[in-house]
């Protein structure tokens, strides 16, 4: 509630977003992860405004049309906002209707899925289609869980065929599961001349695209320091006067939806600015870091260090 807040105070209106720079989103953003949601409500502010003469969408096709609207947010606004009698199918629908049903069908198949977008599609004909969504995805967040589902209080236990079969642990079926992938990412906090530091501004499709970093390697192997000199190398085009330490024993960890992430932070101590920076680097001054956009594993470093 507190970064909504914040968010429709500092964008209080469509035009407001449009007009807002990548940087100042992403900054607005930072801490809540997903940054792609962040670009492409962005992308889709400005197509409203210059496009759309700042009237947002009010069809299902429509909504579709704009970055970042899927199938599912289509059919939250279109339900929530418009009344439309379009369902709205997440994890906890898939789960609540594949339950019901029986559903043989794996929820994560193109045939299962479209099995319960059709069976709810079809229900939410009968009902107010905001309460209908709502109430639905209540019943599988609250009831009907992935564990130990609360079939005695569900108001469809009577005609549940998982639950009469005794099989809710058994659906629904999956597919496939997705795996993490664990990634190592070596951090170079910078300190120069006791008041200055390095970030470079993510350009690539990577994680943290758009977001301010420490220059840094991944997924290196265990000789770090050689790493680490090697690098400040790139940096200054020759090896500086440096002093370098591990910052800590233990690291910190980020899980994010189909990875997770390490990081150490080593700190490069130079008394002097170089005369030579790469110049995909900016110098900036160390108080001055919390005025950019960084994803959580860093905040959680500056705030170890009361930056």
């Amino acid at each position: 509630m507190p970064y909504y807040l914040h968010f429709i105070e500092e964008y209080p209106d469509i035009f407001a977003l449009a007009n807002a720079t990548e940087d100042q989103i992403l900054k607005s953003w930072e801490g809540l992860g997903y940054y792609t949601r962040a670009r492409n409500l962005h992308k889709a502010a400005q197509i409203i405004a210059s496009e759309l003469n700042g009237v947002f969408p009010v069809t299902y096709a429509d909504l579709l049309q704009l970055p970042g609207i899927g199938p599912y947010s289509a059919a939250a606004i279109a339900s929530f906002a418009y009344e439309l009698s379009v369902a709205v199918v997440d994890g906890n629908v898939l789960r609540v209707i594949s339950r019901i049903t029986g559903l043989k069908l794996p929820i994560d198949s193109k045939e299962g899925k479209a099995y319960i977008q059709n069976f709810a599609d079809n229900a939410i004909q009968f009902a107010l289609p905001s309460a209908f969504n709502q109430a639905i995805m209540d019943i599988g967040a609250t009831i009907c869980k992935p564990a130990a589902p609360l079939c005695k209080m569900c108001p469809f236990s009577d005609t549940c065929c998982a639950y009469l079969s005794h099989e809710t642990d058994k659906i629904p079926i999956k597919k496939n599961k997705i795996s993490k992938k664990e990634r190592l990412f070596i951090f170079l906090d910078i300190i120069i001349n006791k008041k200055y530091t390095l970030l470079v501004q993510q350009k690539n499709n990577d994680i943290w695209k758009g977001m301010f970093l420490f220059p840094f390697l991944h997924d290196v192997d265990n000789n770090y320091e050689k790493s680490v000199q090697k690098l400040t190398y790139e940096l200054f085009g020759k090896k500086p006067d440096l002093i370098i330490h591990k910052t800590s024993n233990k690291s910190l960890k980020q899980i994010l939806t189909h990875r997770i992430v390490y990081a150490e932070y080593f700190q490069v101590i130079i008394d002097d600015i170089p005369e030579k920076i790469n110049k995909t680097f900016h110098l900036v001054e160390r108080a001055e870091m919390q005025n950019f956009a960084m994803p959580k594993i860093m905040k959680d470093y500056l705030k170890n260090l009361n930056i």
